[in-house]
């Protein structure tokens, strides 16, 4: 069934109406017809099953037939990813999202070599691919920030992947993975990541690409 990205699930009985992208994708894209069924939903856990019922002016028009509503996770996981090549952060942030992230942030690093607040491409990335696989909830974007600043004030388990370091222990929970660029992170960045709490973690024996790395330190720290 076709999943579908709202401001708000309204109640049983209740109809929304889709903004012009949402409705184009709808109707154009996929070729929902009237009377079809598709999931919608708000991407902070309510889903509901919709009816197309009518076309206003370009805009479709569904009335909800049943909606659930879904606790979030006891454990959440926080991905904080040095800023990487677009190509590369885009596949960050779908597989991030399949991974369960509660939210994401990019932050900038001394070995960065992308730059810029991208943050309109970044969320239509992630409400994309929560669409797709099935998610009730959008990882949270927060706002890019510089490392020194991400650093701070962030309750639970901290982990900052490091090339050699040991597999670190979980704790369940909320937890913290701190990426690095392509580069990776100076030992700068990394003395001042242990001096403000954080911990060094390790991937294993080899040396991962900045994709790799971030859906494997979701793989093995994220749950």
């Amino acid at each position: 069934m076709r999943r579908f990205l709202t401001p708000m699930v309204p109640a049983v009985g209740d109809s929304v109406q889709l903004d012009e992208a949402t409705s184009h994708h709808l109707l154009r894209v996929t070729g929902i017809a009237p009377g079809e069924h598709v999931e919608i939903f708000d991407g902070s856990g309510a889903t509901a099953i919709a009816d197309l019922v009518d076309v206003v002016e370009g805009s479709a028009i569904l009335r909800v037939n049943s909606r659930t509503e879904t606790k979030a996770s006891d454990v959440e996981v926080h991905l904080v990813i040095a800023q990487v090549r677009a190509n590369t952060m885009d596949t960050v942030l779908r597989m991030a999202t399949e991974l369960g992230a509660a939210s994401v942030q990019v932050v900038s690093a001394e070995r960065c070599v992308a730059k810029g607040d991208k943050r309109d491409r970044w969320m239509r990335i992630l409400a994309s691919a929560a669409a797709q696989c099935g998610r009730t909830r959008v990882p949270q974007l927060m706002p890019p920030c510089s490392l020194s600043e991400a650093l701070l004030d962030r309750e639970g388990q901290r982990l900052v992947m490091s090339p050699g370091a040991a597999i670190a222990e979980q704790s369940g929970g909320t937890v913290h993975l701190l990426v690095g660029p392509e580069g990776g992170f100076s030992q700068s960045e990394l003395d001042a990541a242990e001096e403000a709490g954080w911990t060094s973690a390790g991937l294993g024996n080899t040396t991962l690409r900045a994709d790799t790395a971030a859906v494997a330190a979701m793989v093995r720290y994220g749950g």
